[in-house]
C-alpha cells in the first residue's frame, strides 16, 4: 500500500478527537462525579472555583506564545480571533458594532461568576494559586513554547473542546442546586456556547497536516492526549485543601 493510501485512510481529525474524549472522559472523574451526584457541597465547589480562576486568567498566555511561533498571518488568524475573544472582543452581537468590551474579558466574567457565589474581590486578592493549578498552567506554557506546534494545537484544542461540555454541566448544576440564579449565570453560559467553535478554530489550523503528514498526525495525537491528561489532572487536584 502506498504512503498516500495510508494517509487517505486515516480517520478525520475531529473523529479522533471525539474518540479520545470518549476514551478519557473528564466528566467521569471524581470532581465531576461528585458535582453530578450532588455529593459536592457548596463550600468545596466555591473553594475549587476560586482556584480555577487562576487557570482562566492564565489560559490566553500560552495561546499568545503559540501565536508568536506561527510563520504567517494565515496560520495565526484562528488563534488571534480566539485570543481576542479571551480579552473581550465581540463580533456576534446584533445590537452593537464589533469591538472590545473589557467587561466581557474572560477573566472578568469568571470573577463575575465568583461574585454570584458570594466571593468578594478582597477574598480573591488573598487567594494564592495552589500547585495543582500552577502545574496545569506551566504545562500549557511549556507545550506552546517548546513542543511541536501541532502538539500545542492538539493540546489547546481538546481543552476547549472538553470545556464546552464541562461548562454545560457546571452551569446546569449550580442553577439546579440554587447556588446561582439562572439570570445571574455568567461565564459558564457563554463558554458552553462558544468553546466547541474555539476548538474547531484550533483544529482547523492543523487539519491539513493531519491528513498529509504521519509525523504531524502523531504530534497532534500526542497533544490531544496531553491536553486531556493535564485538564483531567487539574480538576482532580483543584481543591487547595489537598495541598495544605
Amino acid at each position: 500500500m502506498s504512503g498516500n493510501a495510508v494517509l487517505d485512510s486515516a480517520p478525520a481529525l475531529m473523529t479522533c478527537v471525539e474518540r479520545w474524549t470518549e476514551r478519557l472522559p473528564i466528566l467521569s472523574n471524581g470532581y465531576f462525579t461528585a458535582l453530578r451526584q450532588d455529593t459536592m457541597n457548596r463550600e468545596v465547589f466555591v473553594r475549587t472555583q476560586k482556584q480555577f480562576y487562576f487557570a482562566v486568567r492564565y489560559f490566553s498566555r500560552p495561546m499568545a506564545a503559540l501565536i508568536a511561533r506561527m510563520p504567517d498571518s494565515a496560520s495565526r488568524q484562528g488563534l488571534i480571533h480566539n485570543l481576542s475573544e479571551e480579552h473581550g472582543f465581540d463580533d456576534e452581537s446584533e445590537d452593537q458594532a464589533p469591538g472590545f468590551d473589557p467587561a466581557v474579558a474572560h477573566d472578568l466574567t469568571f470573577l463575575g461568576f465568583l461574585r454570584s457565589l458570594g466571593v468578594t474581590s478582597q477574598e480573591m486578592a488573598r487567594e494564592r494559586e495552589a500547585p495543582g493549578v500552577r502545574a496545569f498552567n506551566v504545562a500549557l506554557m511549556g507545550t506552546c513554547q517548546m513542543e511541536r506546534v501541532e502538539t500545542a494545537f492538539g493540546c489547546l484544542g481538546v481543552i476547549e473542546y472538553a470545556f464546552a461540555d464541562i461548562c454545560e454541566l457546571i452551569g446546569r448544576k449550580v442553577v439546579e442546586r440554587g447556588w446561582v440564579a439562572q439570570d445571574e449565570l455568567v461565564h459558564y453560559k457563554l463558554h458552553a456556547q462558544i468553546d466547541k467553535r474555539h476548538a474547531a478554530d484550533f483544529f482547523k489550523v492543523v487539519d491539513g497536516a493531519w491528513n498529509r503528514d504521519p509525523a504531524a498526525r502523531a504530534a497532534i495525537g500526542d497533544g490531544i492526549q496531553l491536553g486531556l491528561h493535564v485538564f483531567n489532572r487539574l480538576y482532580e487536584d483543584l481543591d487547595p485543601e489537598n495541598w495544605s
